[in-house]
């Protein structure tokens, strides 16, 4: 391995002394063999040897051998995606301290990234032909795929350097199904050679145009396995690809009963989700109660149906009148009183417990008394809702209130007629008289 200075020839010199160079892609190691640790000796020329490098390096020279070291005339260069074992990606004695997979990569049996595992046993010192001999002739051997390490499609946040024979894709990567997706059968939301895998929405999700949920879909195709760059700031430095929009399904707002896992390509709105309105509710044509965007489309109480508290569109119910006003219309919920859609008057002379309205509103049985100054003409079997109570032919002047039928009666809500409080009156004077 030692050459004369002009780096020539190792055969025909002169003087044996003048043997002071390493060849091209031969390195002093100290006196010691090829992959070794340095030896202590010092080169001398004549006596010295230069050992072959295991990698060649494509700009290695011919140099003097008190120079030329290990780096200087080899690649010592770990194989693809793996390191010693501080991390370095570099050896500095042979191939076999490239034992670790750095984070983020793992072993894949010899297979490219994204593919079924190989059969191959980890091994970073074997090395095969250069398939690019012709553009890199100083390099006729580099690092076999049995010795190198593939990079994640996409990265775990606490992958550590690993063994090779350990660093799986399980072990090194996030393998996990875009959110919202899963493998062919549905129930596996984990991938065990590619993110391309994830081809189904799950149940309850949808495609929505890589839109999110409750927008209108937007114009993306379903793309598995997509990624994006990481529009995170905070985390893109470690986990610099992420999942694009286009490989993800949405949550559905409202759950349909007969959901199934579905082809992202398939599994649309419709398909996947429960698209009627809150019963009793439209959307904005009034006419259809089922959405096709978003639960917030449900805005109007159908004809004949009303919502007294405060109307919350696509989570508040509308209530069915028990009699239909004359007209009644599909109108929005703030709007949908029951007062505006419902024939509620209380029957005639009756209020509600309030003793005022005579508007009931949801029953008519909500009309539970008389007005002020009528009376309950029933003296018993008196139905809420459904009897009147009569008005009074004279009426208090002061004092009048509404009362429950079975206080309501004439004398309690109606003042006296003359002839009654003459009759009264007689009555008294001649009870006195016979006493």
């Amino acid at each position: 391995g030692a050459a004369i200075a002009n780096g020539q020839s190792d055969t025909g010199a002169a003087d044996i002394n003048t043997c002071t160079h390493c060849q091209k892609h031969f390195y002093f190691n100290g006196g010691n063999p090829t992959g070794q640790a340095p030896g202590a000796g010092q080169f001398n020329p004549g006596v010295s040897q230069c050992i072959a490098c295991q990698v060649h390096k494509a700009d290695s020279q011919h140099r003097q051998g008190g120079d030329a070291n290990l780096a200087a005339q080899c690649s010592n260069l770990c194989p693809a995606g793996t390191a010693v074992e501080d991390g370095s990606p570099t050896f500095t004695q042979s191939l076999t301290q490239c034992v670790n997979c750095k984070p983020n990569f793992y072993f894949n049996g010899g297979n490219p990234t994204g593919q079924a595992p190989g059969a191959g046993q980890f091994d970073p010192t074997q090395l095969i032909a250069n398939p690019d001999l012709a553009n890199n002739p100083e390099v006729p051997n580099v690092s076999s795929p049995n010795g190198q390490c593939v990079a994640c499609q996409v990265n775990k946040s606490d992958s550590q350097l690993r063994p090779g024979a350990q660093a799986n894709l399980a072990t090194q990567c996030n393998n996990e199904c875009p959110t919202g997706t899963a493998i062919q059968d549905g129930a596996i939301f984990i991938y065990t050679q590619s993110i391309s895998q994830c081809t189904f929405c799950k149940v309850d999700f949808y495609f929505n145009g890589g839109n999110p949920s409750a927008q209108n879909p937007g114009n993306g195709q379903f793309t598995p396995g997509q990624l994006i760059a990481n529009p995170d700031a905070a985390t893109s430095a470690q986990i610099p690809m992420v999942p694009g929009p286009n490989s993800k399904c949405v949550a559905c707002e409202s759950k349909k009963t007969n959901s199934q896992s579905r082809s992202g390509l398939e599994a649309n709105l419709a398909a996947q989700c429960g698209t009627e309105c809150p019963a009793g509710t439209l959307v904005t044509d009034g006419v259809t109660p089922t959405y096709t965007v978003s639960l917030s489309q449900c805005v109007n109480c159908k004809a004949g149906f009303y919502q007294n508290s405060n109307f919350e569109a696509g989570k508040s119910q509308c209530n069915k009148c028990a009699v239909s006003k004359t007209g009644s219309a599909s109108v929005p919920g703030n709007s949908a009183t029951s007062a505006t859609q419902c024939q509620n008057d209380c029957p005639a002379g009756t209020v509600v417990d309030d003793g005022t309205s005579t508007n009931f509103v949801a029953l008519a049985s909500e009309c539970t008394k008389c007005q002020a100054n009528f009376y309950a003409s029933k003296t018993s079997g008196f139905a809420a809702g459904t009897d009147t109570c009569t008005e009074c032919s004279k009426k208090l002047t002061s004092g009048a209130t509404a009362k429950v039928y079975a206080e309501a009666t004439q004398k309690a809500q109606c003042a006296s007629s003359t002839f009654a409080k003459f009759l009264s009156m007689s009555l008294i004077f001649i009870s006195f008289y016979l006493l």
